[in-house]
């Protein structure tokens, strides 16, 4: 199926009005950009870039610093990375994926700390810390998620269900599982996914909104409202989403809306559009 062809089929299955916010500031110069993440300490917005190809041992993927404005302060913070992508912070460090790692990376200094392999993963995608310091990363191709406790990478849980486990986000004893979808069939024929609860305790697996597809999701982050803001790569959508509930239209940023964040203190939602190189900022109407 044609991109265009299944970007109007999300779109109309998910029933979406009109946006919800408007655009603020569009950011380009970078490449590659997968995810922005924002210091809870200091406010500092954080940007992977993959580089050239998301996949490839490469040595060009490097992250970025930008501010609130829509200016880089700098472009080639760290470099040297091969395909980095989530984006989380814990005990004062970044921590970010890069292809089948976890790198710590001090925020101070910008060094390098620690890198922590995650053995048999297929495609490790976005990273969450949870308050207790442990560190989960999801597996997109592995239906499965992964945590770093105390130096130790091990598998959390593995499951059907957790099919394109991509975005992450750690609320209370739950992780919410944002899908990208079935890739069995290729990318360019993705079964769109859901978002699913994965109990911290009990590793039960539930549906958070209602049944069915919502997108072919990437990021996802709290909105604030008690509900979710999901970013819908293929659409180029920013969707909001409640508990129970069906998705409803934030913005349209451009196909290959990935890995968002939301800056409080600015008002604004950040989102990185990979193919065309860019962040855009977002504020809520």
């Amino acid at each position: 199926m044609r991109c265009a062809a299944l970007t109007g089929i999300l779109l109309a299955c998910a029933g979406l009005a009109h946006a919800e916010a408007t655009e603020v500031w569009r950011l380009g110069g970078f490449n590659g950009p997968e995810s922005v993440g924002r210091d809870p300490a200091t406010g500092r917005l954080y940007v992977s870039n993959y580089g050239a190809d998301p996949m490839a041992r490469d040595g060009d993927g490097f992250i970025s610093i930008i501010t609130a404005d829509g200016s880089i302060e700098r472009l080639d913070w760290v470099t040297g990375l091969d395909g980095p992508k989530g984006i989380d912070f814990a005990g004062g460090k970044l921590v970010i994926v890069d292809l089948d790692q976890l790198v710590e990376i001090d925020t101070v200094s910008g060094e390098i700390t620690a890198r922590h392999r995650v053995e048999g993963a297929q495609l490790l995608n976005d990273v969450a810390a949870g308050p207790d310091g442990r560190i989960y990363v999801s597996d997109t191709l592995g239906a499965a998620v992964h945590v770093l406790e105390n130096g130790v990478v091990s598998l959390l849980v593995q499951d059907p269900l957790l099919s394109g486990a991509n975005g992450l986000l750690v609320e209370g004893d739950t992780l919410l599982v944002a899908e990208l979808g079935d890739l069995s069939g290729g990318f360019e024929n993705i079964t769109p996914g859901p978002v699913m609860r994965v109990d911290l305790v009990t590793k039960a697996i539930t549906a958070y909104g209602a049944e069915g597809p919502v997108g072919v999701l990437d990021g996802v982050e709290s909105d604030g409202e008690g509900g979710l803001l999901l970013t819908d790569f293929m659409a180029g959508t920013v969707l909001q989403l409640q508990p129970g509930g069906t998705a409803s239209l934030v913005a349209t940023v451009g196909q290959g809306a990935a890995d968002l964040e939301v800056d409080p203190t600015n008002g604004l939602i950040l989102v990185p559009v990979s193919p065309a190189n860019e962040v855009v900022a977002l504020r809520r109407n």
